[in-house]
């Protein structure tokens, strides 16, 4: 898939999702957003390096790996043909809010009203022990551990920094040697961890183009939640999930019925943990009017709700005139059988082949 911004907004990215790859890897298949330009560049730094192609410059193209995850990381088992994945919804919808946004703005975070921001003098936690860190982690929706030799080096400085900026989010720091075994972690690495889909994001901290802004990206992006708002910011963290199957809750978050709407959302999320991935898409936001159309829907239909298995872009959309617990759970449970049967009828087809 590829898209290119015309003329008309404030920047171009060309974003392609190639469909082949060259093997299966560990039973997840990867995909490729090549992401061409200086504005491609600025995005891949902030990237973890572990999903960047070497020999990028600035004034070249940038391709990104972003991993789909098979399985064994908790998704749906699917036969497919070695060397081919299926096109994503998700790309296309990073590639709406690219030409809303430069990367390299939006994902800065700082001016946002969602995130606050602290003095830079806070401390991260200090994890001395295994037992801490492993409390430490389970503690939180999102929790972010810098693994360091030497707790007062150049790169822990950073870490403290960016710890300041992002008070909602726990960060500890271990030079413990224990500690960093346990999790198989080098030295001057950054951990994201997070509980929604049980997954973990690498920093390398090594790279001196690593700072504190570029770390607080890093942490913005990946920070997924029970329910996460989609956003410029958080659409690279959804769109690598491991989690195959995503519910979007479209509404207006200006209505007086929002926050009991998000309660009985989260309430439904936290029934689907490691399973299904909860978005809040607010219709106020320009950038999603795009998100709104390719799931053909009009403002008077709203709220609604849009579910989709991320592999094959199978999905189904429900109005409502409200929202709750039970119709939520109803509309989950109806597609994830109906994905089921799809998936049985698969393997039966070989069989009977067989036969």
């Amino acid at each position: 898939m590829s898209s290119t911004v015309g003329e008309d907004t404030p920047m171009a990215v060309l974003v392609q999702l190639s469909k082949v790859v060259p093997a299966q890897q560990g039973g997840a298949f990867s995909s490729q957003a090549v992401i061409s330009g200086a504005e491609g560049f600025a995005l891949g730094q902030l990237l973890p390096s572990h999903h960047l192609r070497r020999g990028c410059e600035s004034s070249q193209q940038l391709t990104c790996l972003l991993p789909r995850r098979g399985p064994e990381q908790g998704g749906m088992a699917r036969k497919r043909q070695a060397g081919t994945v299926a096109t994503s919804v998700f790309p296309f919808l990073l590639v709406i809010l690219l030409t809303r946004c430069s990367p390299a703005g939006c994902a800065g975070g700082d001016d946002s009203a969602s995130h606050s921001t602290a003095s830079t003098t806070e401390k991260p936690v200090l994890l001395n022990n295994i037992e801490d860190a492993e409390a430490f982690v389970s503690g939180a929706e999102v929790a972010v551990i810098g693994f360091f030799q030497e707790p007062q080096s150049p790169e822990a400085e950073q870490f403290r920094l960016a710890a300041g900026q992002i008070p909602e989010v726990p960060f500890g720091l271990s030079s413990s040697a224990a500690v960093l075994s346990h999790y198989g972690a080098s030295a001057n690495t950054v951990a994201l961890f997070r509980r929604v889909d049980n997954d973990r994001r690498d920093l390398d901290m090594n790279n001196r183009d690593v700072d504190a802004k570029k770390l607080t990206r890093f942490v913005r992006m990946n920070e997924l939640r029970l329910v996460t708002e989609y956003d410029p910011v958080t659409a690279i963290g959804v769109m690598q999930s491991s989690l195959e199957f995503n519910l979007l809750l479209i509404t207006d978050k200006m209505s007086p019925k929002h926050p009991e709407r998000m309660r009985k959302f989260r309430a439904a999320a936290e029934r689907y943990k490691g399973k299904i991935l909860f978005i809040l898409l607010d219709t106020n936001l320009k950038s999603n009017e795009r998100v709104v159309s390719y799931f053909q829907l009009k403002k008077s239909q709203l709220p609604a709700l849009a579910i989709f298995h991320t592999p094959d872009d199978e999905h189904d959309v429900l109005t409502l005139d409200e929202i709750s617990i039970e119709r939520v759970q109803d509309f989950c449970n109806r597609f994830l059988q109906r994905m089921q049967k799809k998936e049985d009828k698969s393997e039966e087809k070989p069989l009977n082949e067989e036969l």
